[in-house]
């Protein structure tokens, strides 16, 4: 059945509103008041106003919560119902639409999809509502929203993780530079470079802002990931120079917006020494990160991180790191003390790595991770748990697969909004991998990554897949 078909006339409550009811009204009006760029507050001040009889109100006040934020995809549901239930039964099927274009693997999406409603035509998606100042936003009618194409206002940086979520990053890069030691020993100069080509199902996910849930956002991508440092100060015991990190990513014209250049020059210290009976090695890294996205300057990062590296006599290894990073990005939001992302995270962890004595699985790997970021805008204030590993299994002396995995949780315990953004998340990924020769590897990749929140705006995944080359030096 229709749900356009099924509406009924609205009918106000009979009963006055409740003294609790109004302190609520009035407590909710105070909280747009105070801060009136925040979607959420004004979709529950509607919410309220339509249970209390005021149906113009309650429109005019989801109206402004779409207009704070075009992708709250539960205010449009809100609205829909709201016109639906007045009797505008008809306008109400765009702001439906809207659903389904901004988060159609929502709980909203599911509601109308039980009631008969349909998708509306891919040709119709990336709708975006521009911003209306004033009284003219009560006023809007939701047959005057404009077909505009997806635009970089409704994106915020989160943070700098690039391809994993988790520490497994840092320890994969690491561990490339003790292979490189022991390798070259001699060599002043490591090169670790990865490109190659990609589909990527959502673009956007990395390393922006999680709060949308994109229908349309895959594209293929070639990407570039460069590691060099220069071993400008050694002796046997002591290396020191400067560094140089940068992640680029060139996605198809749809997605240019989403272009990345991440400039990430430094300079390291490290020392060996010995710990007991193990072979130790310190190692002090201050890496200065600058990101764009399509050449638009998205932020800058002050990073400093300790690491110690055990190497114990039976060969497995221990690594443990402390980094601590002072963020500031271009765009603090409307209201800074809720959207802003600057500020202080702090990240610890450690992995082991076992070595088997396999022949066929010489090595495997399990790490934890602890991160908290203390950022100004609580809404991005969260505490992080992540457990990770990975396994190499040798098919043959040219071949090898390397399964990876991660687990986690993000506890967003300030966040503002109505319903918590707390996530669950998880990642498995892989590489077939051939050894070309001492220097050049081909891989075939994939992965998926999944976050699972109760928040619509928040629960969403990525699938990437292609071919991957690595050179190292």
């Amino acid at each position: 059945m229709s749900l356009v078909a099924s509406a009924q006339t609205y009918t106000p409550p009979v009963s006055q509103p409740s003294a609790g009811q109004l302190k609520m009204l009035s407590m909710m009006q105070q909280r747009v008041a105070d801060s009136p760029h925040h979607s959420e507050s004004w979709r529950m001040l509607a919410k309220l106003q339509f249970t209390l009889g005021q149906p113009n109100e309650a429109i005019a006040s989801a109206r402004r919560a779409v207009e704070e934020d075009p992708h709250n995809a539960a205010a449009h549901f809100d609205i829909g119902q709201f016109l639906e239930k007045t009797g505008e039964g008809a306008q109400s099927k765009i702001h439906y639409d809207r659903v389904f274009q901004i988060a159609p693997q929502s709980s909203y999406a599911a509601q109308l999809r039980e009631l008969g409603l349909e998708a509306p035509p891919t040709g119709m998606a990336n709708l975006q509502i521009p911003r209306i100042e004033g009284a003219a936003a009560s006023a809007q009618n939701a047959t005057d929203l404009p077909d505009l194409p997806f635009g970089r206002s409704a994106v915020q940086p989160a943070s700098y993780e690039i391809q994993t979520f988790d520490g497994s990053d840092d320890v994969e890069l690491r561990l490339e530079q003790l292979e490189a030691e022991v390798r070259a020993p001699a060599n002043r100069l490591r090169v670790f470079m990865k490109t190659g080509v990609l589909y990527n199902s959502n673009v956007t996910l990395t390393p922006i802002s999680r709060e949308l849930a994109q229908s349309d956002s895959g594209s293929f991508q070639g990407f570039a990931n460069p590691d060099i440092d220069w071993k400008w100060l050694r002796t046997d015991t002591m290396r020191a120079g400067p560094l140089f990190r940068g992640y680029y990513t060139v996605n198809e014209a749809h997605m240019s917006d989403f272009d990345l250049a991440s400039y990430q020059p430094g300079g390291f210290f490290e020392r060996d020494f010995k710990l007991g009976s193990n072979q130790a090695i310190g190692r002090i890294d201050y890496v200065f990160s600058a990101d764009f996205f399509d050449g638009n300057a998205v932020g800058t990062r002050h990073s400093g991180t300790t690491s110690l590296t055990l190497i114990r006599p039976d060969l497995d290894a221990i690594y443990l790191y402390f980094t601590l990073a002072q963020s500031d990005f271009e765009d603090d939001g409307t209201t800074p003390l809720q959207t802003s992302l600057d500020g202080t995270t702090i990240t610890t962890g450690v992995t082991r790595f076992f070595q088997t004595g396999w022949e066929r699985l010489p090595m495997h790997a399990l790490g934890i991770d602890l991160e908290s970021a203390d950022t100004e805008g609580a809404d991005y204030r969260y505490l992080s748990y992540n457990l990770h590993g990975s396994t190499s299994w040798k098919i043959s002396p040219k071949w090898e697969l390397i399964p990876t995995w991660g687990i986690g949780y993000r506890d967003y315990g300030d966040y503002t909004g109505t319903v918590d953004r707390s996530e669950f998340f998880w990642r498995a990924h892989a590489r077939l991998q051939y050894q070309w020769n001492d220097r050049l590897s081909i891989a075939a990749v994939c992965g998926h990554d999944r976050f699972a929140s109760d928040n619509d705006d928040f629960d969403t995944e990525r699938t990437e897949g292609g071919i991957e080359f690595t050179f190292t030096r």
